[in-house]
């Protein structure tokens, strides 16, 4: 007779298979959902799907960052997932099959991190703003309940004709915590009523937000999203200080315009928030930085006169640590200075994504600059209407519900 398999190799087995596999399974007795439900096999098959990482894909309107929402798939919000960024290349316009369909609303992803997602909404009226996040993870299906609001009040009433949502600057990041062992969202939360900066962290199925840091500047930023990379969520942007001597965009200030990007950076161990020069490899005055995270790397996109320069560092903190990872003419990507307006979307393994919009053509074009071929891939006709993310996703068994 043969002998049963240990239940040591049935996990070893069962962490290779796809997710989609494992959740039918659990349905087989309670035994295999017992197996499936495991911490052990949850670790293990995330250690093994973050090998081969898929993507995830998301079109947001400028006008408020409404989500486009799809012909044939109801209201769920346009999620697409690709199984690698070559794929995207050939295939732009996604099945259904690989639309993901959100059980909530929301209004933005603030993040992917070991298959879950975090998704942002918030609500405006003309004494405060309020804003809350939930965790979800596609694979699963599973989505928690909305976190408690971070409520920012604006110590006034916002007279008739004034929009709301303008007063307060307000940008997310979304990380896991190992040393703690938690999955967390900092929102940065620049005041200029008072010039400051304060750093609040909700942690997943706590009951309140927890003011954790706060500097004397405000900060104002075009990026949406914090980049995690050992220890550290960045931001970057433009420092405000009490003095007047900067500028807060949008707002009027007795001094000059100071046009000096900065990182603010947030470390989650010490819970302390610093603000830093950018690297002195190049050139800022003539064009802008923008920011995201690649192979373990924070990287920081500087467009110039010439080019396209990314810089690359594991440890923001050290100055030194910085290096120049990629040099490329716009002659290379077929844009002209002046003419056409690039914007950065990421950058995987040697892949670098961008858009390029042509001034007055209604019209981007989604530019993939592979830097070891030097190759050049271009996906034409994109609706400028709408701004493109793109998140590295795993799928994975973990629960937003802890």
């Amino acid at each position: 007779m043969a002998e049963e398999l240990s239940e040591e190799l049935i996990l070893e087995i069962l962490s290779w298979l796809p997710v989609t596999s494992l959740i039918r399974f659990r349905c087989v007795s309670k035994t295999w959902k017992f197996l499936i439900s495991n911490p052990y096999l949850v670790k293990m098959h995330l250690e093994r799907s973050a090998r081969n990482p898929e993507f995830l894909l998301s079109l947001v309107t400028h006008r408020c960052k409404r989500k486009l929402f799809l012909p044939g798939i109801g209201s769920s919000p346009f999620i697409a997932r690709f199984g690698s960024l070559p794929f995207l290349i050939q295939n732009p316009a996604p099945s259904l099959d690989r639309i993901f369909r959100c059980p909530e609303h929301y209004n933005c992803v603030i993040g992917s991190c070991n298959g879950l997602l975090s998704l942002h909404d918030s609500l405006y009226t003309k004494e405060y703003e309020e804003h809350w996040v939930f965790f979800w993870n596609p694979a699963t299906k599973i989505c928690s309940r909305p976190s408690p609001r971070l409520r920012l009040n604006f110590g006034f009433v916002l007279p008739d004709g004034v929009e709301a949502g303008v007063l307060y600057s307000v940008h997310f990041g979304f990380v896991y915590d190992d040393w703690r062992d938690s999955y967390k969202v900092l929102a940065m939360v620049s005041d200029p009523s008072t010039y400051q900066t304060s750093v609040w962290v909700y942690s997943m199925n706590n009951i309140c937000w927890r003011r954790s840091s706060m500097i004397s500047m405000g900060f104002s930023t075009l990026d949406h999203n914090g980049c995690f990379v050992n220890g550290t969520v960045n931001w970057i942007g433009y420092p405000c200080f009490v003095n007047g001597t900067v500028n807060w965009k949008g707002y009027p200030c007795k001094g000059e315009w100071n046009h000096e990007q900065k990182i603010l950076s947030y470390d989650l161990n010490n819970d302390t928030c610093i603000c830093l020069s950018l690297p002195k490899l190049v050139p800022y005055d003539r064009g802008y930085a923008s920011m995201s995270v690649s192979n373990g790397y924070l990287c920081i996109f500087v467009t110039m006169l010439a080019g396209l320069v990314v810089l690359a560092s594991k440890d923001v903190r050290d100055e030194t640590s910085w290096s120049r990872l990629i040099s490329v003419s716009y002659e290379t990507l077929n844009v002209i200075h002046g003419k056409h307006m690039l914007s950065i979307i990421g950058m995987w393994g040697d892949l670098l994504l961008l858009t390029c919009l042509e001034f007055g053509n209604p019209s981007n074009v989604i530019i993939i600059f592979n830097s070891k071929e030097n190759k050049v891939e271009r996906i034409e006709d994109y609706n400028k209407e709408f701004l493109i993310d793109i998140f590295s996703y795993v799928p994975s068994l973990i629960s937003p519900i802890m």
